[in-house]
């Protein structure tokens, strides 16, 4: 049981939320790594519908306070504490964990099924981790999960303009994360300063082939030779960018070429550069280049 149960609109709806965005990333091994964003901000004051017991975890992102927050698992009440904005709670899957919702609930909850983690390991070269040492019923100031859900909040206020190796960063970045603070895991030192050139040659020929987002950072590191953890340190060290900004730059020096031809209307080479639109393709090369595409042009031409 559990699986896409876990996650999404059949998540949400354990908590009377009609609808419940999701992000998955299907790149880890034999896994899924799943971000739900559940919005329910009318109280329903009645327990969450049971969810299904299965050897997976999850980390809740919360984004309002909850001042009444009570969990309960195994059918007994384990704790009722105030949850602060900010913090995160979490919730192992094999003890049937269900909550009173008698405060509006606004977080993302990401959700780590066992094979998660084995993968990361797997993917280290670094012995798998026996499960998480949770705090049960508690929030807590996990100041990387904070960074992490608060970057990933853009991508579902705007999922068409959202970053396919931005996501796939974010959601192995966590359960990396986890595996290392409440898990135990080991964490291998990087030999190297950066990527070696032939696996930087072949990153970069492979997001030049692909620029329109489709290419997962797993796919990436696998061409590589590395785990997507090394694979992301590693390019960052290389280029001073991570993987998403890279793909992003790499699109702004495609449209300046393209930018030349004053038959190609700003739309056009937005969406040939694989931009969702206009308007994001003018803010992201204003971001790189400091002046907006239409200006560039001018100038470029005159």
């Amino acid at each position: 049981m559990g699986g896409q149960a876990s996650y999404g609109d059949e998540f949400g709806k354990r908590f009377g939320a009609q609808r419940a965005p999701v992000f998955v990333t299907r790149t880890l091994k034999k896994s899924e790594v799943a971000v739900t964003y559940l919005c329910q901000e009318q109280p329903t004051f009645e327990l969450s519908e049971q969810q299904p017991i299965e050897d997976a975890y999850m980390a809740s992102f919360v984004m309002v306070d909850n001042p009444n927050y009570t969990l309960w698992e195994n059918g007994k009440p384990v704790a009722t504490q105030r949850v602060l904005a900010g913090q995160t709670t979490f919730y192992d899957f094999k003890d049937l964990p269900i909550i009173l919702v008698n405060s509006p609930l606004v977080a993302l909850h990401f959700y780590f099924p066992r094979a998660a983690f084995d993968a990361v390991a797997d993917n280290a070269g670094v012995p798998r981790i026996s499960g998480l040492k949770i705090p049960r019923g508690f929030g807590m100031d996990d100041t990387v999960m904070h960074g992490l859900g608060t970057a990933l909040m853009p991508a579902f206020q705007n999922p068409e303009r959202a970053s396919r190796l931005f996501i796939d960063h974010v959601t192995i970045s966590a359960a990396v994360h986890l595996a290392h603070a409440y898990g135990d895991m080991t964490v291998p030192v990087l030999k190297r300063g950066g990527l070696a050139p032939w696996q930087e040659r072949r990153a970069m020929d492979l997001i030049d082939a692909n620029l329109d987002g489709e290419l997962s950072q797993t796919q990436l590191a696998s061409e590589c030779g590395l785990s997507p953890s090394h694979f992301a340190r590693a390019f960052r060290a290389s280029t001073g960018m991570a993987p998403h900004q890279w793909l992003l730059f790499r699109r702004v020096e495609k449209s300046k070429a393209l930018l030349r031809n004053v038959r190609l209307s700003l739309a056009d080479v937005a969406l040939v550069c694989g931009f969702a639109d206009q308007s994001h393709f003018t803010r992201v090369f204003t971001k790189f280049v400091g002046i907006s595409p239409g200006l560039w042009r001018r100038n470029v031409l005159n």
